[in-house]
């Protein structure tokens, strides 16, 4: 089988590590032979750039810029459309596996021609194919009735003047002339597409995103401590801090009162693992503060969730976060809030806990509950790896886009 993939990058952002992780597994399990179409210029042979060349990039960069201003959100696009046309009808899919498709390379009127060369597969990584013109839409709930929110335009991937009533009624008819088949990698978003009056109508699916559990897995506590340069009876808390105050999904302003709040509590040193390139603000009393900066190996990656005791993912916004199934996969207990389909990955009171949205105080007690009980600790951690394996494992997922992907082939294989 042939599958073409289509994301805006070819291995950054969330999107690209589960387009990856499903191609991986397809191949490992079901010998398909994939390829990527991305946004973004890359070097590797096994990804093809829709615009390669810088004077191409700018031309249609400052184009998209235009177009947004005016609220026509990704209407046009001089190279990548016709570049995405050839890649496709040259390389002769089976298949389609759709990903992202917002991020200013692609026009969503290509659906229908795509549709016709191969059956698309389109896996959805937030809101955007639901709503007018955001990823997220923070609660409102127009996109129910096929309107957009008032504010709408004004959420990433923010616009000009609020036309997202427009770009709607285009997505629908549009949708409505193609070969779609959407996946939903959680239960609440899944949940969603079955009210959208934009995929209601659509074959609907749910699939999770996989991690390959036999390489994602904990490593030696004290080595990944030593590595990273913490004591080896520290009790550590870890969390992501790349784009943590600059992103409205990130929930940044809520982890610092939350740490806050915690850091009163506390009657002993706690070390915070930062992975990424922020700093916090401000001084703590008790907590202690271990920069990693940019961190892109994977062998890293689970030093740093090994070396934790307890991983934060204090979000805003989101739909099957990656990193909490990263985190559980290496053993360690994890906290977060209750948005999206973060409740399918940590079982509250079993791997972890789940809080109310906006409840600091909770987040911190029980925090602080599993810093004075490590054996609970270290249990949560055990029991989420199990838990990831049965639910998010590669093969357990392969299998179902292995199923779908044979179910829609226009000459089964």
């Amino acid at each position: 089988m042939k599958i073409l993939f289509i994301n805006k990058y070819e291995n950054s952002g969330g999107a690209a590590i589960a387009a990856q992780r499903i191609a991986e597994g397809l191949a490992a399990y079901y010998h398909t032979e994939n390829h990527f179409l991305v946004g973004t210029h890359t070097a590797s042979a096994a990804a093809t750039p829709t615009r390669p060349g810088m004077v191409r990039n700018v031309i249609e960069r400052g184009l998209n810029v235009l177009s947004n201003r005016v609220g026509l959100q990704y209407l046009y696009f001089p190279f990548s459309s016709p570049a995405i046309m050839r890649a496709a009808r040259a390389f002769q899919p089976d298949v389609i596996s759709l990903h992202n498709i917002h991020g200013g390379y692609f026009d969503a009127s290509l659906l229908p021609r795509l549709s016709a060369v191969a059956p698309i597969v389109w896996t959805l990584h937030d809101m955007w194919a639901l709503t007018g013109n955001a990823a997220h839409t923070f609660g409102d709930n127009s996109w129910k009735a096929g309107r957009a929110g008032k504010s709408e335009h004004k959420h990433s991937p923010a616009m000009g003047l609020p036309n997202g009533n427009y770009l709607m009624k285009r997505k629908q008819r549009l949708y409505a002339a193609s070969d779609l088949h959407i996946v939903s990698p959680s239960e609440w978003l899944y949940n969603m597409t079955l009210e959208s009056p934009l995929t209601r109508e659509e074959p609907l699916f749910h699939i999770p995103n996989p991690i390959d559990t036999d390489y994602f897995r904990p490593q030696d506590k004290a080595a990944s401590r030593q590595a990273l340069g913490l004591p080896a009876d520290a009790q550590v808390i870890t969390f992501v801090s790349e784009r943590l105050f600059n992103s409205e999904f990130k929930g940044g302003a809520e982890l610092l009162k939350i740490l806050h709040l915690l850091d009163e509590q506390l009657d002993r040193p706690v070390h915070l693992l930062m992975i990424g390139k922020d700093r916090l603000p401000g001084t703590f009393k008790h907590l202690q503060c271990v920069y990693t900066g940019y961190v892109s190996d994977t062998m890293k990656m689970m030093q740093c969730y090994s070396a934790g005791d307890i991983f934060f993912y204090p979000t805003k916004a989101d739909n099957l976060p990656n990193v909490l199934i990263e985190a559980g996969s290496c053993e360690t207990a994890c906290i977060t809030f209750d948005v999206g389909g973060c409740r399918e990955i940590v079982k509250h009171g079993e791997t972890g806990y789940v809080i109310s949205p906006g409840n600091q105080q909770q987040f911190a007690s029980l925090t602080l509950s599993l810093l004075n009980d490590p054996a609970a600790c270290r249990q949560f951690g055990k029991t989420a790896r199990t838990y990831i394996e049965q639910h998010f494992g590669m093969q357990v997922v392969a299998r179902q886009y292995y199923e779908l992907f044979q179910s829609v082939v226009k000459e089964p294989l």
